[in-house]
């Protein structure tokens, strides 16, 4: 069963007038109707109070801020469960590993859908929705592709290419010492790193590439060596990061500004990347990164 899910706040004609076309089409569509009430959460409210309503069709967003016609949401419903309904049909093939995997992520997506029946719309809040619009609020967005291999010397002499870390999760930094936004987020992005390896030791890696002209300036900046978890590299041509700025937007940006962050997943494929720094002791991060190394 695909779920229609509608994020408002009390006292919202436009939030009622969405339900009332999700009612009208459930009447004659098979779907779960679920309402989020942002005001439940002063974050989640701060993000989407002057957004709502926001209208979600199996995890995908259908509309902000307005009304979807009823048209308009039937045809996002009706697409939503003939993918289902595909899904649902047995094949005698072997099922590959990424498919596999994404038939795990949907046997757990049936799974939270049980929660309203259950634990009723609080649970759904709790555990689907609050965590869904927090990672909404901290901007980080999804992608799925192969990362960008290379291979760069670091701070020690060594050689650090990310194919030989197949099999760990890692969170690739793009940075420069001569960058204020990328100084002031380092401090909580090492407590991050530190935080993940210690509570999973050797499935974790945190790389920050620098993108300065030489070692003098990174060495300097450091104080000689880099801060004990962190592999520094550098990156002086740019080439590596105008590979991954390409490859995570699928086109090419007409300016490359820093800090950039990604999380790379332990078969290679670059799943996530923020634009921009972060306060990394945000639960947001961590949560996303754990959840890649426990599946």
């Amino acid at each position: 069963m695909i779920r229609v899910e509608i994020y408002g706040k009390p006292d919202c004609p436009l939030c009622e007038e969405a339900r009332a076309v999700a009612d009208e089409l459930q009447r004659e569509l098979p779907f779960d109707l679920v309402e989020v009430d942002v005001t439940l959460d002063a974050a989640v409210e701060r993000v989407y109070r002057e957004k709502v309503p926001v209208v979600f069709v199996d995890g995908r967003r259908a509309a902000e801020g307005r009304v979807p016609a009823a048209r308009e949401l039937r045809k996002r419903i009706e697409r939503a469960l003939r993918l289902a309904e595909g899904s649902e049909k047995g094949e005698t093939t072997p099922i590959p590993p990424r498919t596999l995997r994404a038939v795990k992520t949907a046997f757990a997506a049936v799974a939270f859908a049980a929660l309203p029946a259950v634990f009723g719309a609080r649970a759904w809040d709790v555990w689907v929705a609050r965590p869904r619009l927090a990672e909404e609020a901290f901007d980080i967005a999804r992608v799925d592709a192969p990362a960008p291999d290379f291979r760069h010397q670091t701070a020690d002499g060594q050689t650090f290419s990310l194919s030989a870390h197949r099999g760990k999760v890692l969170f690739v930094n793009f940075w420069a010492t001569w960058c204020p936004p990328c100084r002031d987020e380092l401090p909580s992005m090492l407590a991050l790193g530190r935080e993940i390896e210690a509570r999973h030791p050797g499935r974790f890696k945190m790389v920050a590439i620098s993108v300065d002209d030489g070692w003098e300036v990174v060495r300097e900046f450091f104080g000689g060596t880099p801060p004990p978890g962190l592999t520094v590299t550098l990156d002086t041509d740019q080439l590596t990061t105008r590979a991954w700025y390409c490859v995570a937007r699928g086109a090419c940006p007409e300016t490359y500004k820093f800090p950039e962050s990604y999380i790379v997943d332990k078969t290679g494929r670059l799943v996530a990347y923020v634009v921009g720094p972060r306060n990394w002791s945000d639960p947001t991060a961590r949560r996303i990164i754990e959840r890649l190394i426990d599946g």
